[in-house]
This record gives C-alpha cells, structure tokens and sequence, in this order.
C-alpha cells in the first residue's frame, strides 16, 4: 500500500500539542496471530485496562481446518538444470462422520497442465480425540513428515490460543471506546480525536507485546501520527465520520429493529442497545465540537434511531416492572 497515494490528503506531523491538532492517525496491522489465551487476558488487563475472559476456544473442526489451512509453502526446485515451482498445501478430501480429513499435496506448475502428487493424509478421529497422518510418502523435493508435524503442532496451537478474529474484536472495542473513526481505506486505519488521543500510545504498546507472543512467529505492527488542525483536514474528518457513521447507524437500526420486532424478554440486551445509541449521540456531540462544525447531515438517520432506543427502552422498563410484580 502506498502511503503517498491513498494519504494524500491527509497532512500530519510526528509531533504537536492538543491546541494545533485533530487527533491522530492509527494504522496498525493484525498479520495471521495466535496468542495464549491467559496471556493475551493478561495483557488486556495489564495494558489495555479492559476485563477479557479469554473468550471460547475454536472447535475441534475449526482447529483442524484453520491448521492444515495454514500449511501452504511454495518451494523452487531443479532437475537436470530444470527449474520448477511447486506449491505444497492441503486440500479436502471426501467427508466422513467419524473423521476429519484433509491431504497434503504437492503441485507442481506447469506451461499447460499443473501435476498433483498427494503426500500424505492429514485426520483427526473424534471418537479417540486424536491427531494424525497415514499415506505417507516420500518426495525428493519435500520433507513430507516436518508439514505433517507443523501441522500437528497448529492444531494444538489453535485449540489453546486466541485467534486473529478474537484479537480483531478486542481492538475494535477499544477503538471504538477512544470514539476512533475507521477511515474508508482498506485495512486497520482509524481517526482518533483528540479528546482519547493520549491512548493510542497504549493500544500501540498492546500491538507490540502481542507481536512478541505470537506463537506463529509473524510481525504485528502499529504506527500512528498527529493530524494537522486546519479547514481541509476537518473537512476530510468530517466525510469519514459520515461514511463510517452512516454504517453504524444502520447496523443499529437493524439490531433495534430486530429485538422489537422478535419481542425479546431480556431487559438487560435492550438496555444494552439503548446504551450503544446514546454512546454513538454522544460520539457525534465529540466530533461535533473538534472539527467545529455541526454535523446534520444524518439528523434524520439520528432522528430514526433515537425512536428505537425511546421503544427498547419502554419495552425494557416493561420487563423490569413485570419481574418486580412477579417477585413481590
């Protein structure tokens, strides 16, 4: 991604005071990452602040899959001074009840027509829990056992470890508690005001430890810069908060849509919602006041979904008044 092309209309700095500046620019990136689950609740406490209870662990299938998804290599080698690309990967085989299954196999690229050879059999066998490899066979060009291995040794990973998804989540809360905006590039690139700027330099500080813990030995990175305060600045803010904005008030409505109209009996996820709709009313006043300008440009979006939270609200009240009546 080139920096130049897709910020060009971005102006920062490496440095400035809360007077001369909107906020930051946060760009961080997640790579493919599994982490302890016990450290990464550590870390979230410890740095973050944040209480996280180590979340559920990945079914045996989603292990299995995500595992032998992440064996794949391409390898260059030669024969009689003949150069090949091989490609070493796994792919389905046909489903059983009793097992799951998969195959290493290695494909070999050619002009016209790619040759497979199967390596080995990959499976997991639920009625004695166990992982393992049959059909093993020997390669000049490949260590069949070390993929069998590595992929047993995922396996295990992916069973005891926080994914890139769960780590995705936790990063999006804190975001979105430091009223972050996401910016409609591609990728983890987010606007943080400058009222909750202060703390990007702990979520930064959270990146680099979970880089330090990633079991799958790849990079995390986290970066971010001060956003100049001037007129074209607040202007390019002012079209991302309503890009990013715009979504959320959707995504709202069709949740508080779909809890009135399933008559849901939990007073306590309506109350919930209620609480999402007044923290994103509040977030707008934020914007509002840093990049000076009034932002009516979704009152009646806003308008819409200030109806649904007063209508999960009466319901809720509702619910809570019967419990008590019941109760008494």
């Amino acid at each position: 991604m080139s920096m130049e092309n897709n910020w060009k209309d971005i102006i920062g700095t490496a440095s400035g005071d809360e007077a001369h500046v909107l906020g930051k620019f946060l760009y961080f990136s997640l790579a493919n990452i599994l982490v302890d689950r016990q450290e990464l609740t550590d870390l979230c406490e410890n740095i973050l602040g944040v209480d996280y209870k180590g979340g559920s662990r990945l079914s045996v299938s989603d292990a299995f899959r995500s595992a032998t998804g992440d064996i794949r290599e391409r390898i260059t080698v030669r024969h009689g001074g003949e150069q090949n690309i091989c490609e070493v990967y796994c792919r389905d085989n046909k489903r059983a009840t009793d097992k799951l299954s998969r195959e290493l196999v290695k494909e070999t690229l050619n002009l016209h027509t790619n040759q497979y050879r199967k390596l080995a059999n990959l499976h997991y066998d639920k009625a004695d829990q166990s992982f393992g490899y049959d059909d093993v066979t020997q390669d000049d060009d490949v260590d069949t056992l070390d993929f069998c291995h590595r992929a047993e040794d995922l396996f295990e990973l992916y069973q005891q470890c926080a994914n890139r998804k769960q780590v995705e989540t936790i990063c999006q809360n804190y975001l979105r508690y430091l009223e972050a905006t996401k910016v409609s590039i591609n990728g983890h690139l987010y606007f943080v005001p400058k009222h909750t700027m202060e703390k990007v330099d702990t979520f930064e500080s959270f990146i680099e430890e979970l880089s330090n813990r990633n079991r799958n030995d790849k990079t995390l990175t986290a970066n971010s810069f001060y956003i100049v305060d001037d007129a074209k600045q607040r202007g390019k803010m002012t079209e991302e908060f309503y890009l990013a904005v715009k979504k959320e008030i959707a995504e709202y409505q069709e949740r508080a849509d779909y809890l009135i109209k399933s008559g849901s009996r939990s007073a306590s996820t309506l109350e919930r919602w209620v609480l999402k709709i007044e923290a994103l009313e509040e977030k707008k006043r934020h914007y509002e006041a840093i990049l000076r300008r009034e932002l009516d440009g979704l009152d009646d979006e806003f308008g819409d979904l200030k109806l649904l939270s007063q209508e999960l609200t009466i319901r809720a009240r509702g619910l809570r008044a019967n419990k008590e009546a019941k109760a008494a």
